[in-house]
């Protein structure tokens, strides 16, 4: 590639123009993220849960938000699936527009919690002293939701096996929530293990100044 400050030609293995010292990180994920397909964002989705230290390498390497985005709408889909399976047990029914309303309000409600817990890690990592810009932790931790995903089918399967005469909407809502304190952990424990190559930290220090963000996030969430 070419440096845009000194217009040398510099190999691609160097992150640093050894002319002038120009960092050339950005340019190079530009791109491989101009590279990425469709079918590629699926792919990695897909080898974060078999693969996920390596995976997480990759996207740390390359971030994009629309892999993001497409776990959003699983996530979506699947709490729309959780909300179903209550109202199903207690005998409301569901026409298109209910149906439409939900899918829409699950996907909204994701977004939203994806934006503010990458705020809240983004915060955490300026104050050990990342140097990463913001959407990378967005595509880490959106990347990275699909293990909460994971968790909303494990909480489908435990709704679904409860008695009609004890479902009620908020004893399920708030009975299935501890199910996804582990889940939290290990999405904070990946995140700051990527988090670590974007902002230059030490992984340890990445890793719990992530898990405490999200910590202290999902804590407040559930206060709330």
């Amino acid at each position: 590639m070419r440096c845009p400050k000194c217009k040398n030609d510099v190999p691609v293995t160097y992150l640093f123009c050894p002319y002038c010292g120009y960092d050339l990180r950005f340019i190079i994920k530009e791109r491989l993220i101009a590279r990425l397909s469709f079918r590629e964002r699926i792919l990695r989705i897909m080898m974060l849960i078999r693969n996920p230290f390596k995976t997480i390498e990759h996207i740390a390497s390359a971030p994009d938000l629309m892999g993001g985005f497409i776990v959003a709408l699983i996530w979506g889909l699947l709490l729309f699936g959780k909300v179903a399976v209550l109202f199903l047990k207690n005998g409301v029914g569901l026409n298109l527009t209910a149906v439409a309303y939900l899918i829409m309000g699950a996907v909204f409600f994701q977004i939203v919690l994806w934006l503010f817990l990458s705020i809240a890690i983004h915060i955490a990592m300026k104050i050990v002293g990342g140097v990463g810009v913001f959407r990378d932790v967005m595509s880490l931790v959106g990347y990275n939701q699909i293990f909460i995903a994971i968790a909303h089918v494990v909480s489908i399967v435990v709704v679904s096996a409860s008695s009609p005469s004890t479902v009620n909407g908020v004893a399920v809502f708030m009975g299935t929530s501890f199910l996804y304190v582990p889940f939290w952990l290990g999405v904070a424990f990946l995140v700051g293990y990527g988090l670590a190559y974007t902002h230059m930290l030490k992984k340890i220090t990445a890793i719990l100044a992530s898990i405490i963000s999200v910590f202290v996030f999902v804590f407040f969430f559930y206060l709330i």
